[in-house]
C-alpha cells in the first residue's frame, strides 16, 4: 500500500517510537505522582523528561506543557476552560470540528462568534482577519495549517494582532507541528496551543497536549485524581495539573517523546524540505491532468492537497485509488463543514492527499499515474 493519508494519522513511524512504547509497557513504570515506590518515581521521572523534551521542541517552559489524549481534548480544554459567555471570538471557515464544536457550544451559552470568510480559492488573507475583528473581540481561535488544503495561516501576523489588541490566541497546531520549523511561540504573550502526537510528530494515537503561554486562567474540563491537594473539593487550577486529571497515558507520552526526538535528529528544515519537494512534485503535475480541480491558495502550504476529479464523488475516487492502485487517501468532508459549504463541495466532498517523511518521489509518481488513468476513464 502507498499511504497518502498522513493528515489522518501517521501509519509509518520511527522504530524508536515503538521501542519507547514497548519499554514503557515492560513492567518497570508505575503511576506517576501516585506513590513513593521506585516504579511510581521512575514513571514520574520519565514523564518529566518527556515534558522537557516537548518543551525544547516547542521552545516552551516544561511546566507550560500539559499532556492530553488528543488535540481535540486540548482544544476543548482551551475553548471551554479559558472562554466565557461574555467573550467575542474570531475564527475562520477553515477550522476542524475539534475547534468549531467547542466554539458552537460556547456560542449557545451566549458567547459571540465571528467567522473569517474564504476567497474563491479556498483560504483567507491576513487582511480578512483585520476586517473581521470587532472592537469587543477578546480571542482569536484558528488553525495553523488547514487539514484540507494544507494552506498555512498567517500565524505571525495573527499573533501580532493578538499582542497589539491584548487578545487570547487559541491555536490548533494539529497539522502543522512536525512539518516545518515552528513559529516563535515563546514570544507570544498569551496563547493556548493544541497539538496532537499521532500525525506529523510520529507519536502513538492517544497522545497530544496543550501549551500555555503567559497568564491564561483555565477552568478544568475534567476533574478527578490529581496526585496533589487530595483533600480539596475542587480540582487544582494550576497548570499543567488543571488539564491532567486521572492517570496519564505514560506509554503514549514516551512514544510521543521518541517521535519528537527523532524529528529533532532529522532536523525540521530537512523534513520540511522533503515534504515541500513531494508536494511540489504532486501539485505541479496534478494541475496538468484534465478534469482535476485542486483547492487552496497554494502560496504557502504544507504537505496536504485536496482535489476533485470532474464531478465524481470523492468517495468513489478514493475507493478506486485504494482498490485498483493500492493508494490510501481520505475522501469526504474532513470534519471541516464550513470550508465545504463555502467551496460548494458539501455533497461531492474532496479527495485529500497528505504526505509524510516516509513517502518517496516514486510513490508520488504512482499516485499521479493513477489519477491520470481515473480522469481519462471518465
Amino acid at each position: 500500500m502507498i499511504y497518502l493519508d498522513q493528515s489522518a494519522t501517521s501509519l509509518m513511524k520511527p522504530k524508536e517510537v515503538a521501542d519507547a512504547v514497548n519499554q514503557a509497557l515492560g513492567g518497570t513504570l508505575g503511576n506517576p505522582a501516585r506513590g513513593a515506590h521506585q516504579a511510581a518515581l521512575d514513571a514520574l521521572k520519565a514523564v518529566g523528561r518527556a515534558r522537557r523534551s516537548l518543551a525544547a521542541f516547542f521552545e516552551a517552559s516544561p511546566l507550560d506543557i500539559a499532556f492530553t489524549p488528543s488535540a481535540t481534548y486540548a482544544l476543548n480544554m482551551a475553548v471551554k476552560g479559558a472562554l466565557t459567555p461574555k467573550d467575542r471570538v474570531l475564527t475562520t471557515m477553515t477550522e476542524h470540528n475539534a475547534m468549531l464544536r467547542p466554539l458552537y457550544e460556547m456560542q449557545s451559552q451566549g458567547m459571540a462568534l465571528d467567522v473569517v470568510p474564504l476567497h474563491k480559492h479556498g483560504f483567507y488573507e491576513t487582511e480578512d482577519v483585520f476586517s473581521t475583528i470587532k472592537p469587543d473581540t477578546t480571542a482569536v481561535a484558528v488553525n495553523a495549517m488547514s487539514n484540507i488544503t494544507g494552506d498555512i495561516a498567517p500565524i505571525t501576523h495573527i499573533a501580532d494582532i493578538c499582542y497589539q489588541r491584548d487578545l487570547l490566541l487559541i491555536l490548533d497546531m494539529s497539522q502543522y507541528a512536525g512539518t516545518r520549523p515552528l513559529p516563535a511561540i515563546k514570544q507570544w504573550p498569551r496563547a493556548l496551543i493544541a497539538f496532537t502526537g499521532h500525525k506529523s510528530l510520529y507519536g502513538p494515537q492517544g497522545s497530544g497536549g496543550l501549551i500555555k503561554r503567559g497568564p491564561v486562567p483555565l477552568r478544568p474540563l475534567i476533574t478527578g485524581g490529581s496526585g496533589v491537594l487530595s483533600f480539596s473539593k475542587a480540582h487544582p487550577d494550576s497548570f499543567p495539573e488543571v488539564c491532567e486529571a486521572g492517570t496519564l497515558n505514560v506509554p503514549g507520552i514516551l512514544g510521543l517523546e521518541a517521535g519528537v526526538k527523532w524529528l529533532a535528529d532529522q532536523g525540521l528544515h530537512a523534513v520540511s524540505g522533503h515534504l515541500s519537494a513531494l508536494r511540489l512534485q504532486f501539485v505541479e503535475s496534478v494541475r496538468k491532468i484534465p478534469g482535476i480541480q485542486v483547492y487552496g491558495s497554494q502560496q504557502d502550504a504544507g504537505p496536504v492537497v485536496a482535489l476533485n476529479v470532474a464531478v465524481m464523488d470523492s468517495g468513489d475516487v478514493s475507493r478506486l485509488l485504494d482498490e485498483d492502485y493500492g493508494i490510501a487517501t481520505r475522501p469526504g468532508a474532513h470534519c471541516a463543514p464550513l470550508w465545504h459549504e463555502a467551496m460548494g463541495t458539501r455533497n461531492q466532498g474532496a479527495v485529500r492527499f497528505s504526505f509524510s517523511c516516509f513517502n518517496t518521489h516514486e510513490e508520488i509518481d504512482t499516485a499521479l499515474d493513477a489519477l491520470r488513468a481515473i480522469s481519462k476513464a471518465i
